[in-house]
This record gives structure tokens, C-alpha cells and sequence, in this order.
């Protein structure tokens, strides 16, 4: 007697489909990931910054900005940052991004990724 072996048709088609719809998420959920290390590569760059030089918030908005354009960041925006100096110094210290980004699925279905990094290089005093 001889037994079928392998797979059908269908299955195959089951298994594709399977396929397609999660290589069709990490398509779309890399490029968010990518941009938020990128993020968290200037921000740590400008925690070593503002460490060195004493700057105020105008300078630092500025220069993030710059060091977001030439990072090719689009979804961080100035509404998106939050600059803030610290309780014993007139310079800043503290830097906060808080930021969400929307990319389309599938249909009227949207991939949401929220993201949130801080840092703070305020001296601990004694």
C-alpha cells in the first residue's frame, strides 16, 4: 500500500501565509527600532557632552536637532523633547525623549511603537 507523504497544498499555502504575515511585521517593525538606537546613540553622545561643556537649553535643542537630521531620526520632534537643568547649576543636565511612532499594517491596522529614554548627568552633591 502506498501512504501519502509530505505536504498538501493547502498546507503549504497555511504555512506560506504564516510566513508572509510575520516577515511582513519585523519589515515594518526593524526601521522603528532602528531609529530608536539611533536615539539612544545621540543621547548618550550629548550626556557626555553636556557633561564637558556647560550649555544652555537653546544649545542643546539646537544641537540635538542637528544630530537628529543628520541621523536621518524623523519621528522625534521638538514637542518630543524635554531639556531641563538642574537643581544646583544654571546649565542643563537633564535630557528626556518621549516619543511614539505610527506605521501602517495592514488595512486600517496600525503598528504602534512608544518610546521613552532619559538621561541626567547632574553631579550627586554630597
Amino acid at each position: 500500500m502506498n501512504k501519502q507523504r509530505g505536504m498538501t497544498l493547502i498546507s503549504w499555502v497555511i504555512v506560506l501565509g504564516v510566513i508572509a504575515f510575520f516577515a511582513t511585521v519585523i519589515i515594518r517593525i526593524v526601521p522603528m527600532y532602528q531609529e530608536y538606537f539611533g536615539v539612544v546613540r545621540i543621547l548618550d553622545n550629548m550626556a557626555i557632552e553636556i557633561k564637558d561643556n556647560k550649555m544652555t537649553k537653546a544649545q542643546v535643542n539646537l544641537m540635538m536637532m542637528r544630530r537628529f537630521n543628520t541621523g536621518y531620526i524623523t519621528s522625534v520632534k521638538k514637542e518630543h523633547l524635554e531639556i531641563s537643568r538642574g537643581k544646583h547649576t544654571p546649565h542643563v543636565t537633564r535630557i528626556a525623549i518621549d516619543y511614539e511612532v505610527r506605521v501602517p499594517f495592514i488595512a486600517q491596522i496600525d503598528l504602534i511603537g512608544h518610546f521613552k529614554k532619559e538621561i541626567d548627568v547632574e553631579p550627586k552633591r554630597k
